[in-house]
């Protein structure tokens, strides 16, 4: 409503900075609105929802505009940055990766939450709603694999359903493979708390992230959630994984559709005791670098001390 247009144009014009989320629609108004005005406009750019506004022919020259006009523009993983240079190449961006709390991920939750995982272990874990970006086409193979070598581990994918077509397509697939008893959708994981429990519970996380056109995975923070929870992962290159998954230290990346090497990733994981252990230990340390308390840091020394 009008009423509300100005509302938000009176916040914006009076504020010393405002920060949007996203290039289009917010970064686009709040560079917009604060024309003329002393308020300093901060973008962070999240993946999908700034990318795919570069490749919609009526919303890049706004989106660009924004991008242009913005006094700081943030990505959220190297990968996201890249993205947006291939459009707007003479952008300067910094690159500021996600905070996780490490108060709920890094700590054993409560036992009623322990107790619901209990049921599925041993388990690799993936979490991510289920949609083909995802990879579970190619995570569920990869699973199969897996198993033939460790026959009592489970698989189970967290996340909700994101559309019928994916979610049968993932159902027909699991039944073809002969992995009904094994892989298990897990949907109605409500609180950060109860979703602790699942990594904690976990003997690997794995997710095999693939880009889908413009579509893409910014960053992978659940794959730091997964390491404050002291996990080993296995993730996908050319995505946004490869600022949350130290190669070779904390886990293993491979190519997005490459089902031998994540199964034989995952293998080589959980067959080397000592590898294990010593990628479990990198994967608590490297969490900490995205603690909330050192992002905000980041975000003040950027955008509000330089």
């Amino acid at each position: 409503s009008p009423l509300k247009i100005f509302s938000i144009l009176k916040k914006i014009r009076s504020a010393d900075f405002v920060h949007a989320f996203d290039v289009f629609p917010y970064g686009f108004i709040a560079v917009l609105f604060s024309l003329g005005s002393k308020a300093r406009v901060i973008i962070t750019a999240n993946g999908t929802g700034s990318v795919r506004y570069l490749y919609l022919p009526f919303i890049f020259p706004l989106a660009k505009f924004a991008f242009k006009r913005a006094d700081k523009v943030i990505a959220i993983s190297r990968f996201t940055r890249d993205e947006i240079l291939k459009r707007i190449p003479n952008l300067f961006i910094s690159v500021i990766n996600p905070g996780i709390d490490l108060s709920v991920f890094g700590k054993i939750p409560v036992e009623k939450f322990m107790e619901r995982v209990r049921k599925f272990q041993p388990y690799l874990l993936s979490v991510g709603a289920l949609r083909l970006r995802k990879g579970y086409k190619f995570s569920i193979p990869a699973f199969k694999k897996v198993s033939e070598v460790f026959p009592d581990l489970h698989y189970v994918i967290v996340g909700k359903k994101y559309t019928d077509k994916e979610y049968n397509r993932l159902k027909k697939l699991i039944d073809e493979l002969g992995l009904k008893e094994k892989v298990f959708f897990v949907e109605n994981v409500e609180t950060d708390e109860e979703l602790a429990a699942f990594y904690h519970g976990a003997r690997l996380f794995g997710l095999m992230s693939f880009n889908v056109g413009h579509d893409i995975e910014g960053f992978g923070i659940v794959f730091t959630e997964a390491a404050a929870a002291g996990l080993p992962v296995v993730g996908s290159k050319d995505c946004g994984a490869e600022d949350s998954v130290k190669d070779g230290e904390n886990g293993f990346l491979v190519a997005e559709d490459d089902i031998e090497g994540f199964a034989n990733a995952a293998i080589r994981i959980l067959k080397d005791k000592e590898l294990y252990e010593r990628m479990s230990a990198e994967s608590r340390n490297f969490a900490t670098q995205f603690s909330w308390e050192k992002k905000i840091d980041e975000y003040i020394n950027l955008c509000y001390i330089s």
